[in-house]
């Protein structure tokens, strides 16, 4: 939350972080409190239950799924809404690469691998998607 978090208060942009774990949004909410950010909104549910019900189209969506991915529903979702950039965050490179393949419209516009865990085989994949026009 953090990075994200200074992104917003430079751009004051509207920014809404949806985690399943209540103690996730907790936290959040605590750091935002503490950096003085209040156009932050959290809500401790499912992504892909939070995403299917809004109407809006946002501009960026940062998406960190666990290893089992977003799953086709918020595909299809994030498809239809058809955000100008999608950066995907996985610890799953196969599911990973299975969700860009059902997001259609989309680009890899750029893939960066993270070795956060020196010595053992877990890694993150940062990967960004730009809508093609």
């Amino acid at each position: 939350m953090g990075d994200l978090a200074c992104i917003a208060r430079r751009r004051r942009c509207a920014l809404t972080g949806i985690e399943i774990a209540p103690e996730a949004i907790a936290c959040a909410r605590q750091s935002a409190a503490q950096l003085g950010l209040s156009n932050l909104h959290f809500q401790a549910l499912d992504s892909t239950q939070f995403a299917t019900h809004e109407a809006d189209a946002p501009q960026l969506v940062l998406v960190n799924p666990p290893r089992r991915g977003i799953g086709a529903e918020l595909c299809d979702y994030l498809s239809r809404m058809a955000p100008p950039y999608i950066i995907y965050s996985s610890c799953n490179a196969r599911t990973m690469a299975t969700d860009i393949a059902r997001l259609s419209g989309y680009r890899v516009e750029r893939v960066q691998l993270f070795d956060m865990f020196p010595h053992t085989a877990h890694y993150e994949v940062l990967t960004l998607l730009v809508r093609e026009v």
